[in-house]
């Protein structure tokens, strides 16, 4: 059941980032999770 809850939570954000923000929220932490995976595997 909790898994429900936390795929449902993130849908939610997905859905109301993408129809009010543009997806700015999105675009922010893919690239801030870019940028971590670049600094722990070295790659800068």
């Amino acid at each position: 059941m909790r898994y429900v809850i936390v795929i449902a939570a993130i849908a939610f954000f997905l859905i109301w980032d993408g129809m009010y923000n543009q997806g700015r929220y999105l675009d922010t932490t893919v690239r801030e999770l870019r940028h971590v995976v670049r600094y722990v595997t070295g790659k800068a």
